[in-house]
């Protein structure tokens, strides 16, 4: 007996509201007897991280080992279907108990819809006994229920942290046999999965920025001597070098896309009077990705770097020594317009025990002198933004209009809570509220307060069965290197593979370690 699974039109990714429709081939060589052949569409994200060892001369006894390791694995998706036997419409039933197959090939199709939100966080999901909870996993139900768990949409797949962390994806095909001597056999296939993008802000022309100011010193280098003849004598300089300032500005709220350009403008401003002129000698642009990884009482923040764009060697006049002063120089876009974000980096995203945020660093090289003649005298100056990434897959227009129409409800808006009457107490009219002092505001929920909005309705709240899957273009992911690779269960290792140091993990034990990552 042999069983695979193969999937109908296979996308490069999935995403929320697709239907992941394939075929489950069951190939027999003679008459075999299931009772049941099961699919399942699983999402999983494990978390594996090393506790400080208090006693390092104890680090080599298993018990102890065993202890030093924390570990969560969230069921973040289950969903089941029944391809074979039928169900009975009217109890949802099987109508036996097993059943012959003949020798030769069978196929079953199956046809699953990919929800918005993890599912671990649904307490009746996780009812222990058979039949209930993640298809009667017993102590598993029990374990997911000691864990913290969040509701939020379904994140991205993620690989890049041997042993440590991952985020998985697969559909599972499980033939179930009655007899007690033969087992059950499986198989089962992986995919990528990228989230569909939160409702964007309406556009705006507000601007986030990051400004440093830069001043150039007169006199630090000597004119340079003659070596040859043939060469012309240094240009003077004056007694006053440039001043200004360097701004960096993203649309507000800084929000970039997958697989998008980055829409990121460069303003340089004067503040002084000066004969030379100021110069863009280099340009790079990095992405800084922070994996906060949580297993138990244990954290650790896994820092990853992506260089976007690095530019040396140039000399491109910023502005002219005659433009007035406060003058606003906006630095050519072409040097970085066209270049995307690589297809290895996943959108922000925040789970159960995984997070992911990013910074965006601009790096502005500035000299000054004059054309031909920039003085060895130069300033890098960092420009960082705190940035949140999209996966650029728009929900269905459905969708926004079904959330548009559920009005959120403010503190101010709801219903009064009716009066108690006290017991002795003589009754005070109500007194006007005093305007509170400006560096003290009232806390929330007190008399003068602002008014806070609820939070805004989940996908899934608004979402209805017949919301089609979302139209659009889908851009290439790379988040995952191999989607059916082993587990990391599977692998072998019982311990994270990043470097210890002693038993001791390097600042990863508390709360806010942080880890190295790799430049990709």
């Amino acid at each position: 007996m042999s069983v695979r699974i193969q999937f109908d039109s296979p996308h490069s990714f999935y995403t929320n509201l697709d239907f992941i429709t394939g075929r489950v081939i069951l190939s027999l060589t003679q008459d075999e007897t299931v009772s049941a052949i099961i699919v399942k569409l699983e999402g999983e994200s494990r978390s594996q991280l090393m506790r400080p060892s208090i006693n390092l001369n104890q680090q080599y006894n298993r018990r102890d080992q065993r202890n030093t390791i924390a570990n969560e694995n969230h069921k973040i998706l289950y969903k089941v279907s029944q391809v074979f036997p039928s169900l009975d419409p009217s109890t949802g039933t099987s109508l036996g108990l097993a059943y012959t197959l003949r020798a030769g090939k069978h196929e079953y199709p199956f046809r699953i819809k990919i929800p918005f939100n993890n599912g671990c966080c649904n307490p009746q999901a996780q009812q222990m006994g058979p039949g209930s909870g993640f298809g009667g996993l017993g102590l598993g139900g029990l374990q997911q229920m000691q864990y913290r768990h969040v509701k939020k949409t379904l994140p991205p797949s993620l690989t890049g942290f041997p042993g440590e962390a991952e985020i998985r994806y697969y559909v599972k095909v499980t033939v179930q046999r009655p007899s007690l001597f033969k087992e059950n056999r499986r198989s089962a296939i992986g995919f990528k999965f990228l989230p569909i993008e939160p409702p964007r802000p309406p556009p705006t022309t507000n601007e986030a920025y990051a400004r440093r100011p830069f001043g150039f010193t007169a006199g630090l280098a000597g004119h340079a001597k003659k070596t040859s003849m043939f060469r012309k004598n240094p240009t003077p300089l004056s007694n006053t070098a440039p001043k200004g300032e360097i701004d960096a500005r993203l649309p507000s709220p800084a929000i970039l896309t997958c697989n998008e350009p980055l829409p990121l403008r460069l303003i340089a401003r004067k503040l002084n009077e000066s004969a030379e002129n100021v110069f863009l000698t280099s340009l790079s642009v990095h992405l800084f990705g922070f994996t906060e990884v949580r297993a138990q009482d244990v954290s650790r923040t896994e820092t990853s770097t992506w260089v976007l764009m690095s530019m040396n060697g140039l000399s491109i006049p910023v502005g002219k020594p005659s433009d007035p002063v406060r003058t606003e120089t906006v630095i050519d876009s072409s040097l970085w317009n066209a270049i995307p974000l690589p297809n290895t980096i996943a959108p922000s995203f925040e789970t159960c025990n995984l997070s992911r945020k990013y910074e965006l660093e601009a790096r502005v090289g500035l000299g000054y002198g004059v054309i031909g003649e920039i003085q060895p005298q130069i300033i890098t100056l960092p420009l960082r933004f705190q940035i949140e990434i999209y996966s650029g897959i728009s929900p269905p227009p459905a969708l926004l209009s079904a959330m548009a129409s559920t009005a959120p409800t403010t503190v101010q808006n709801r219903p009064a809570l009716p009066t108690r009457p006290g017991v002795g107490v003589p009754h005070i009219p109500n007194q006007p509220v005093p305007a509170p002092d400006p560096l003290y505001p009232p806390q929330l929920g007190t008399p003068g307060a602002a008014a806070v909005e609820d939070a805004p309705p989940s996908y899934e709240d608004a979402m209805a069965d017949e919301i089609s899957p979302a139209d659009g273009p889908r851009r290439e992911y790379s988040g995952v290197t191999d989607v059916n690779a082993p587990s990391m269960d599977e692998k072998g290792g019982a311990a994270p593979r990043y470097s210890t140091i002693g038993g001791v993990p390097p600042r990863g034990g508390g709360s806010g370690g942080g880890g190295r990552g790799t430049i990709i």
